[in-house]
């Protein structure tokens, strides 16, 4: 390699250096900037609102879960931990209260049934591949002739002209 083949891989190597000071300064600066995530909403949306029963108490506008992120809060500045306070709403509400229910006891169907139902669609996909794979089933002789015949009638008429029954 010439003297102006070094330089080149030289330049090369100082511009990647670089770009990669500046892109780990970018990142660096880009996670700085963002908050820490807030406890007490990241718990409120991972409990229902008994009023709205489909929406978490984070998203819900009813005075009910108003009142449950106001709970919320002041669990998470009295220092309790996560599992203090779901379990606290779950002591009043069951595990219905739960957005993400246990994988236990009387909600295991919730996670069973879609795996089910996945498996279940996976095998009958897979059934139809074979099927369809499967070798085309033999004709009996007698309707193989049949056919052979009405070919025979077809052809021997020509383009154009009906064959009688």
């Amino acid at each position: 390699m010439g003297e102006a083949g070094r330089r080149r891989v030289g330049s090369l190597a100082v511009a990647l250096a670089i770009l990669g000071l500046l892109a780990v300064t970018v990142v660096t600066l880009a996670t700085a900037a963002r908050p820490a995530p807030d406890r007490a909403q990241e718990l409120s949306e991972r409990l229902r609102c008994p009023v709205c029963k489909s929406v978490s108490i984070a998203d819900s506008p009813s005075e009910m879960a108003t009142a449950m992120r106001q709970v919320v809060a002041e669990q998470v500045v009295a220092g309790r931990t996560d599992r203090e306070i779901v379990d606290f709403f779950r002591g009043r509400y069951g595990d219905w209260v739960l957005l993400d229910p246990p994988r236990r006891g009387s909600t295991l169907p919730l996670w069973l049934v879609p795996l089910a139902a996945t498996a279940l669609g996976v095998a009958v996909v897979l059934a139809r591949v074979r099927r369809r794979d499967a070798p085309a089933v033999e004709l009996a002789e007698s309707a193989r002739n049949r056919v052979e015949d009405a070919v025979a009638r077809a052809r021997a008429a020509g383009p154009g002209e009906e064959d009688e029954p």
